[in-house]
């Protein structure tokens, strides 16, 4: 799932050995059940994104702008 994360800049390495760095205002994808991923939504530092604009690219990307 993908989330907007608020929190300070950090990396973190899952279980399954996936390495994910963290910025302020930047969209990441996150396991949704992962410990880690509830932690950060607890603390406040990720908030979910709606799925329709996660799936889509805005028309500026579409016309190679």
């Amino acid at each position: 799932m993908k989330y907007l994360y608020s929190g300070p800049i950090s990396g973190v390495t899952l279980a399954d050995g996936q390495e994910i760095m963290l910025f302020p205002g930047a969209e990441v994808e996150m396991p949704e059940q992962h410990d880690y991923t509830r932690v950060l939504l607890a603390l406040q530092h990720l908030s979910p994104l709606p799925q329709a604009a996660a799936a889509s690219t805005s028309p500026s990307a579409e016309q190679g702008a």
